[in-house]
């Protein structure tokens, strides 16, 4: 018996060691961390000149002489984002890792940035992960020195909200804080909760394993890391003052208002900024900004900014046509085409109106079709193409763009632009 416990044992503990030696090979995928800044601080000479073509150029405008005109990105994310990340994989055709450390590089020697920041999605952080960014944004800092620095980088995060109706979506925002000693900083960021938070914090158990075992490679095991570490930290408990909630929980807030006042708790000097207001591939149709600016909603110390335009495009320019009319899914109907816009439920109807008829079926047959899907479409929010089966992207022509914007985000949500906010905001 006893001989059988130590074969036992033994058989344990090469278990153990083997475990061990294949996660120290990677079997089980590496530890996205922030990476290593590699480049030193820009010439002296080169800042220099920046400085005096950036002072020349605002005085041949008439520009205060103490003002600067500075050029930077407050929304930058690396593959410590779980959307980053899956696009950065080989089977994304993405170029491999890009962590916080390379954000800093980029920043200083090929965008030749004045300030940026750092935006991970909090979704996706990790408390080890936010501490190893605070520490890449404070080394990105040392490099460049106190006396003319080369760029100035700031630590943040992007509180990523998507909601399904009108009433339960405010999207994304980043929030940017102003120091970086540690009495300046958060514990953790603050993410969003629901359907972002599901998507971006990443799947169940058997996802990853089919992850990890799925043939991708290195970068694959990585991944499927990724999603793990995130997977395993606990939710914070509600209720609690945010100062003294546990390290090592995630915590989160489900409306605007509710992060506001969690930023007001912890008293730091930061800006909120939205973005990708009116772009409609998470927007859902019928959106406005009128909640937004109410002031249970609206924080107008930190909420002074908006991303006009970005990748996703044109937020600014307002229409007065609609995706759909009504005030809930529910009592959705689709609006008539207008000259610069066809409702991409409309055009569900025109595809379902077209197959019918070439199938010789009577024509009040196929109109009677076409309107049951363009009732079904305008009730089906952002998933309108899901109404019609076996399409090609090619069928929807034109339908949900604005023809007439300078390039407009995908599916322009008009109530949700820039020109829309300020034209109902309080004076």
């Amino acid at each position: 018996m006893i001989r059988n416990f130590f074969i036992l044992l033994g058989s344990i503990l090469a278990l153990v060691v083997v475990a061990i030696l294949l996660s120290g090979a990677g079997f089980f995928g590496f530890h996205e961390g922030a990476g290593e800044i590699r480049g030193g601080r820009r010439p002296a000479s080169s800042v220099a000149a920046r400085a005096a073509i950036q002072a020349s150029d605002a005085a041949a405008i008439g520009a205060d002489g103490e003002k600067q005109i500075l050029f930077g990105d407050l929304h930058v994310h690396t593959t410590l984002s779980t959307d980053a990340f899956m696009l950065s994989l080989p089977i994304s055709q993405g170029e491999g890792s890009h962590p916080p450390a390379d954000a800093c590089d980029f920043a200083r020697y090929c965008s030749v940035l004045d300030f940026w920041s750092i935006n991970d999605h909090a979704e996706g952080l990790t408390p080890r992960q936010w501490n190893e960014t605070i520490e890449s944004i404070r080394q990105c800092n040392e490099v460049t020195g106190s006396e003319l620095p080369d760029t100035v980088a700031f630590l943040g995060w992007e509180w990523t909200q998507v909601g399904t109706t009108p009433e339960d979506h405010y999207g994304h925002k980043n929030v940017v804080i102003a120091g970086l000693d540690d009495d300046e900083i958060p514990t953790r960021p603050i993410a969003s909760t629901g359907q972002a938070q599901a998507a971006l914090a990443g799947p169940g158990i058997v996802a990853r394993g089919l992850l990890g075992l799925s043939g991708g490679g290195q970068r694959m095991q990585d991944f499927a890391r990724f999603l793990a570490e995130r997977k395993d930290v606990p939710s914070c408990p509600e209720g609690v003052p945010v100062r003294e909630l546990p390290l090592d929980c995630a915590e989160s807030a489900a409306t605007p208002g509710e992060l506001f006042r969690k930023l007001d708790d912890w008293g730091f000097d930061s800006i909120v900024i939205p973005h990708g207001t009116s772009w409609g591939m998470y927007t859902p149709p019928g959106s406005t900004w009128s909640k937004q600016l109410s002031q249970a909603q609206h924080d107008p110390k930190r909420q002074t900014l908006v991303e006009i335009f970005s990748g996703h495009g044109n937020a600014e320019e307002y229409r007065d046509w609609r995706a759909v009319e009504g005030a809930s899914p529910e009592q959705a109907l689709c609006p008539l085409p207008s000259a610069h816009y066809t409702p991409s439920c409309w055009r569900a109807g025109e595809i379902i109106l077209e197959r019918c008829l070439a199938e010789n079926l009577p024509a009040d047959e196929c109109e009677s079709r076409a309107d049951e899907t363009r009732k079904l479409a305008a009730a089906s929010g952002v998933a309108m193409h899901h109404v019609v089966s076996g399409e090609s992207p090619d069928d929807w022509l034109d339908a949900g763009q604005c023809t007439d914007c300078f390039l407009p985000p995908f599916n322009h949500r008009p109530g949700s632009s820039v020109q829309y906010m300020m034209a109902i905001r309080n004076f």
